[in-house]
């Protein structure tokens, strides 16, 4: 990753000129698939207007080597599109390939007490945060589904329950 300045008329966002994408489209098949809700521009116009572009205390617009945006396209419309900023203003972007962005995102987003590690011997130490409930330690719906579907092959019928039974979940 490395800091590269653009012109803002060399920056390629993916937005569509409307600035919004569609709320439905249909496909090929004559389907009709849900878009996204239109996107309200007034947060970001009115930090734009007051502060103009500051990465440092916001977010760097992210781009390719090509000037293709990757994450930013939202400012990169308003500054070209909507506000008409002049095409030779400096942009400074953070250039990355496909791969490091979603890296970035992923160690933005995620929490790493909520994941796994693997250890160098291979061994794996259990996230110190919980996502979800622990599993009801009721195998009844369990045992019932593989009563309904007894016979799959390969498949272990016998689980031990929280008490230390062994449950037969429906092979035999």
């Amino acid at each position: 990753m490395s800091k590269k300045t653009f012109k803002l008329s060399e920056l390629q966002c993916t937005i569509p000129d409307s600035g919004q994408y569609p709320e439905k489209e249909t496909g090929k098949s004559g389907k009709e698939y849900k878009g996204l809700d239109p996107y309200n521009y007034d947060v970001l116009k009115g930090s734009l207007e007051e502060l103009g572009y500051v990465p440092d205390q916001f977010d760097f617009i992210c781009a390719d080597e090509n000037g293709k945006v990757m994450y930013g396209s939202r400012r990169v419309w308003l500054m070209q599109k909507d506000m008409e900023w002049d095409g030779d203003t400096d942009i400074e972007v953070e250039v990355m390939t496909l791969e490091e962005l979603y890296k970035d995102l992923g160690d933005r987003i995620l929490d790493k007490d909520a994941m796994p590690t693997v250890n160098a011997d291979g061994t794996i130490t259990p996230p110190k945060q919980t996502l979800c409930m622990p599993p009801n330690k009721d195998l009844s719906v369990l045992v019932d589904e593989h009563r309904n579907n007894p016979n799959i092959e390969g498949y272990d019928y016998d689980y031990v329950a929280a008490d230390g039974t062994v449950v037969d979940a429906g092979k035999s």
